[in-house]
């Protein structure tokens, strides 16, 4: 992507923790089996101790991970996915009912801070039950749709204001002329000139979302036990925090603050590939513009045919 020291940093840890995601069920199958003694310091056998019952940090970290990220990248996701739909649509009914009733529900929900609004949307989805045919949900699809529409309405008005100074413009008007379908002038003519803000900020919303999940699980109102995620670690080392198992809070937030961080340069450097008005070279450098020949100019007073003309006095 890029060779600047922040894009390669950012490719690392993306890299490393997809390699955890994906590896992880192999390298740690079960997170709950309590293999050694209680609060045992991280060693050769147990590279990052074990909790306050003798299961590996190790292995519920690996399993914290897959949670924590998966429930990130699924929320964001949706939110994405729906939101921009959505905002297209205000966009071009703009000022109609549909658009208005939009706004006014995105500024209810906005109004809301996420730390506040996804533990009540988890509590009442959880209390009524949510079922897909046969199926009922767990707690861990509860969190993601809880997330999801908190950050739904972040791509909305993010959409629809793209949208917006798209469709005045002639390329847009030209393809209506031209009797394009509605279908075809959304996704062939304007959906691509918005992606590059969506993208971006879909980057930075599942850094958002690992932060949310991880806090609301924390204050026991995310993730229940026995599933892990970052949340619940920190959860369980609270209270083993004055006995001296440093470790137990030190590996999951560690394992927070790198993915928050790559995912945040992630975008940046996202942002900086994707937007024209932002593109560097590779060195991290602006691009120089070409040096412009100078136009040649005849001498002053020489006419067209070549000849001086008599200076008048």
């Amino acid at each position: 992507m890029t060779r600047r020291p922040a894009g390669i940093c950012a490719t690392v840890l993306v890299v490393l923790l997809a390699a955890v995601v994906l590896v992880g069920p192999w390298l740690a199958p079960d997170p709950n089996a309590q293999t050694a003694a209680p609060l045992t310091a991280p060693s050769g056998d147990h590279w990052m101790g074990t909790d306050n019952t003798g299961r590996d940090v190790l292995a519920r970290f690996v399993a914290g991970a897959r949670i924590s990220l998966l429930v990130a990248l699924v929320c964001t996701a949706a939110a994405t996915v729906v939101g921009t739909l959505i905002g297209m649509a205000a966009a071009l009914r703009a000022g109609g009912r549909f658009d208005i009733l939009t706004m006014r529900l995105t500024d209810v929900v906005m109004a809301f801070p996420l730390l506040v609004l996804v533990p009540v949307l988890s509590g009442v989805f959880t209390q009524k039950g949510i079922a897909v045919g046969p199926v009922e949900l767990d707690n861990v699809a509860i969190m993601a749709i809880a997330i999801g529409i908190a950050l739904t309405p972040v791509f909305v008005r993010l959409a629809r204001a793209s949208a917006l100074a798209e469709v005045r413009k002639d390329y847009m008007t030209a393809a209506r002329c031209l009797g394009a379908r509605r279908r075809d002038l959304v996704f062939g003519n304007l959906l691509p000139n918005i992606a590059t803000p969506i993208v971006v900020q879909a980057a930075f919303s599942v850094a958002v979302a690992i932060i949310v999940e991880a806090s609301v699980s924390f204050l026991g109102l995310g993730i229940q036990p026995p599933d892990a995620s970052w949340g619940t670690l920190l959860t369980d080392a609270r209270s083993q925090l004055l006995l001296g198992a440093w470790w137990l809070i030190l590996f999951p937030t560690l394992g927070i603050a790198a993915a928050v961080l790559a995912l945040t340069l992630l975008g940046d450097e996202l942002r900086d590939l994707l937007d024209p008005r932002m593109r560097r070279t590779f060195h991290g450098k602006p691009r120089r513009r070409a040096p412009q020949p100078e136009a040649a100019t005849e001498p002053a007073g020489r006419s067209a045919d070549g000849e001086l003309e008599e200076e008048i006095r």
